[in-house]
């Protein structure tokens, strides 16, 4: 499968001329210093966290939830984080059900951000109370009982058990190492979660059956998800938004993102972590032809529906198109399709830059901030509209309304809660070990030394 040395651009990865010894003593070195190291940047986070709950309470909490242009910004936070740390492990099922062997240094930093859906799912909860039922108004629920509030927190709850049941069941193997080779403060915690993991046969055959399937179930689960969502928080609460482009939209725009955090997790365990034995330009290079065909997907999503409003041009469909993209959020818009589609797209379609490390990170980064943007924008417009806009099942808007500037308590809470995410993994991290053993020691197994005239070969078996 691969070759030694250089062919075609293609560069045979250090990790493959590794024994396993080396990646277990790899792991070890991480739980034992560079998790330590961790310790200063998670007191920061945890510290920004904690300003942002205050700010929640002092500022949008503090004037009810009737005003609900005040929940703005934990709104965009929400969706935001559903956007990117929610997403992050639905591209480690697709590598995963892929079999490909370039992904097994990749996983973990994928799924170590399932861990943090707690907080995206406390968001949501505050704001149930913000939106009106739906017995009056157009809505995705068609008036359900207790609709939009129990089904939608059914579908987020369940979510969010499946995110943590697969960032738990895949990680198994590595906790029973940290449980019987980490520091003394890691082993406790490390011991109840491996659960009596050995590593058997039969414990092994399970865990290869059982991950991919608790995987699929989490990706089945999010794009129900991310579509409710798209109908709760956005459609619904534009009126005359009629469209059915949008929650794919939405959807597609957040794997696009979910690549991204998992691009910018990856170079910064390279660059601190230690990591550059194992994540090297070929993962780089496979996940930025990702990140690149789903930019060109945000483009085609995008246009989809932009082409049936700009053809339609009846007033409802021209309001929608001066409030949303030509006028109200003009900029907003602008920065979004910019970071989201054509910059990525300029950068990235130059095979020198995509084959690299830098590019892909640096394009990764421009995505990240783009699709904030985009939340921030369709967040700002939903929640402008007041109760008595959206009722009596009204089909266009009355008033075009200003556009929504933030605050001071507002940049808190989006800080606030990004850091709290951020605290949530750099806590993780520092009980899991980066690589995963399991994972790339499983590869390893699979690879065989092959002489071919005057070179060697690596060859790296596939098990189906």
């Amino acid at each position: 499968m691969a070759t030694h040395g250089h062919a075609h651009g293609h560069e045979l990865q250090r990790t493959w001329e590794l024994a396993p010894a080396d990646v277990l003593g790899s792991a070890l070195r991480w739980m034992r210093s560079t998790a330590a190291a961790l310790r200063r940047p998670l007191v920061i986070a945890a510290i920004l966290f904690v300003i942002g709950i205050v700010a929640i309470v002092a500022f949008p909490l503090r004037q009810g939830f009737a005003n609900r242009q005040a929940w703005t910004y934990v709104a965009a936070a929400f969706l935001y984080l559903m956007s990117t740390a929610a997403a992050a492990p639905a591209l480690s099922t697709a590598l995963r059900v892929a079999r490909s062997h370039w992904r097994r240094p990749v996983n973990r930093a994928s799924e170590i951000w399932a861990v943090t859906l707690v907080i995206p799912f406390l968001l949501y909860l505050l704001l149930l109370p913000t939106f009106p039922g739906t017995e009056d108004r157009l809505s995705v629920w068609f008036g359900w009982p207790l609709s939009p509030w129990l089904w939608g927190a059914i579908l987020l709850l369940t979510l969010t058990g499946a995110g943590y049941l697969f960032a738990w069941f895949s990680s198994l193997p590595d906790l029973a190492i940290v449980r019987d080779h980490g520091e003394p403060a890691q082993r406790g915690l490390a011991a109840w979660l491996s659960r009596g993991w050995v590593g058997s046969h039969r414990q092994w055959r399970i865990y290869e059956k059982v991950v991919n399937n608790i995987g699929v179930l989490y990706v089945l689960i999010y794009v129900p998800v991310m579509t409710v969502l798209a109908s709760d928080f956005i459609i619904a609460l534009i009126p005359g938004y009629f469209t059915a482009v949008f929650p794919a939209y939405f959807t597609i725009t957040s794997f696009q993102a979910g690549i991204a955090l998992t691009i910018v997790t990856m170079a910064v365990l390279r660059r601190w972590g230690g990591q550059a034995d194992y994540l090297g330009r070929e993962q780089f290079w496979a996940l930025g032809k990702m990140l690149l065909a789903f930019s060109l997907l945000w483009f085609y999503f995008w246009w989809s529906e932009f082409i049936i409003f700009w053809y339609g041009r009846t007033p409802r469909e021209i309001d929608i198109l001066r409030f949303l993209m030509f006028e109200t959020y003009l900029w907003p818009f602008i920065l979004s399709f910019a970071m989201n589609f054509a910059l990525p797209l300029l950068i990235l379609m130059w095979n020198p830059i995509r084959r690299s490390i830098a590019g892909p990170t640096v394009v990764a980064a421009i995505v990240l901030l783009g699709n904030l943007i985009d939340r921030i924008r369709l967040a700002s417009a939903a929640f402008s509209q007041p109760d008595k806009a959206l009722l009596g099942h009204a089909h266009a808007l009355k008033a075009i309304p200003p556009a929504y500037i933030p605050g001071i308590g507002d940049m808190l809470i989006l800080i606030g809660m990004l850091a709290g995410a951020l605290a949530l993994v750099l806590w993780t991290a520092r009980y899991l070990p980066f690589p995963s053993v399991a994972e790339v020691v499983g590869g390893l197994w699979l690879r065989a030394h092959q002489p071919f005239k005057h070179a060697r070969l690596i060859v790296i078996g596939k098990t189906e």
